[in-house]
C-alpha cells in the first residue's frame, strides 16, 4: 500500500543495526556516542548527492509490539534528524529487518520508476540482489558504509554502476575520526601524513 504524499526521487534505506555493527568493529568496543554516525548529517549528504526530495528511513527491529524504553531516545533522535524510522517486529526466527528493506527495496522498484536508491548497509548477501533489477533500470544506486566492511557481492556490483559511498572519507557522518587500518591507494596517499 502506498502513501498519500509525494513520492521522494530518491530512498535512503539505514540499516542502523549493520553500521553500528562495523563501527564495534572498528573502534573494538560498543560505540561511545561520539563514534556513532550522525543522522542528520547523514541525511544532508544524501540530499546534496542524491535527486530531490530525498526520504530516509531507517528500519529497526522493535523485538515485539512495545517499544523498548531503551529505543525511544534514539527514535526521537531519528525523527529529529529528519529520517523516518520503520518499526518492525517478527518470529525469533525473522531477520526482521533484511525484510522489511527488503519489502521496501521492492516497493521502490515497482511502484517509484526511476527512483535513486542509497542503501546503508555492508550486507550484500542479502540485498545485493535487490539492488540489480534496478541498476539494470540505469537507476542511480548506491551504498553507504566502512568501505573495508562492504560485502564483496556488492563491490561485484561496480561495474553495473553501483557506487560505494564511505561513511567516514565521504559522507563525513562521525564527530570524530574511527581508528582505521584503511589501505590507501598509491595515487592519493599524502606522505605528509607520517612526517
Amino acid at each position: 500500500m502506498l502513501s498519500g504524499r509525494p513520492p521522494a526521487a530518491s530512498y535512503v534505506l539505514i540499516d542502523a543495526e549493520n553500521i553500528d555493527w562495523a563501527v564495534s568493529n572498528v573502534v573494538g568496543r560498543k560505540p561511545e556516542s561520539q563514534d556513532r554516525v550522525q543522522f542528520d548529517r547523514l541525511v544532508s549528504f544524501c540530499e546534496t548527492n542524491f535527486p530531490a526530495p530525498v526520504r530516509c528511513v531507517v528500519v529497526l527491529n522493535a523485538r515485539g509490539e512495545q517499544l523498548p524504553d531503551v529505543m525511544i531516545g534514539f527514535v526521537r533522535a531519528l525523527k529529529s534528524a529528519g529520517c523516518e524510522v520503520a518499526l518492525l517486529y517478527g518470529r525469533p526466527d525473522q531477520k526482521v529487518v533484511d525484510l522489511g528493506i527488503l519489502k521496501l527495496l521492492e516497493n521502490i522498484r515497482t511502484q517509484r520508476p526511476g527512483a535513486a536508491v542509497v542503501l546503508a548497509s555492508h550486507d550484500g548477501a542479502d540485498f545485493a540482489d535487490a539492488l540489480k533489477p534496478m541498476l539494470e533500470e540505469k537507476r542511480q544506486v548506491a551504498v553507504l558504509g566502512l568501505r573495508e566492511y562492504v560485502s564483496q557481492r556488492f563491490r561485484e556490483l561496480v561495474p553495473s554502476g553501483l557506487k560505494i559511498l564511505d561513511l567516514e572519507l565521504n559522507a563525513r557522518v562521525f564527530n570524530r575520526p574511527l581508528p582505521r587500518m584503511l589501505p590507501v591507494n598509491v595515487d592519493e596517499f599524502d606522505p605528509g601524513v607520517f612526517l
